[in-house]
């Protein structure tokens, strides 16, 4: 089951999806769903409010922009996309990962085995 629904998909995008879009967004929620499970596995048992709204926003991104176009450029008219969305892939961005990361809860980590620090 995915994080997020073809509903937050289309709220995200502002307006109701077509018949082949729906099709392209069922299978890219799965795909985001795997994504962050594979990668933040506590979202897979106990998913969070802004595990769904990363989903979301990862297919909105791909469906906002199939084509992956970077620039447009007719006469003296000009469109210019952000690096970031111009992709057309299906990716977790650095904001979204930090928040899919379950909270610190202590200043540092002990970790077994580790190489103690020379004096």
């Amino acid at each position: 089951m995915a994080l997020a629904t073809l509903t937050e998909v289309a709220d995200r995008l502002g307006r109701d999806l077509t018949e082949s879009e729906t099709r392209q967004a069922t299978a890219l929620l799965a795909d985001a769903t795997a994504m962050i499970t594979d990668r933040f596995p506590a979202q897979a048992v106990t998913p969070t409010a802004a595990a769904a709204a990363v989903c979301a926003a990862m297919v909105v991104r791909v469906l906002r922009n199939p084509d992956a176009r970077r620039t447009e450029q007719l006469d003296d008219y000009s469109y210019t996309v952000d690096n970031a969305v111009s992709s057309g892939q299906l990716y977790i961005s650095s904001t979204e990962a930090e928040l899919l990361r379950p909270p610190r809860t202590s200043a540092f980590t002990i970790v077994p085995g580790a190489p103690v620090p020379a004096s």
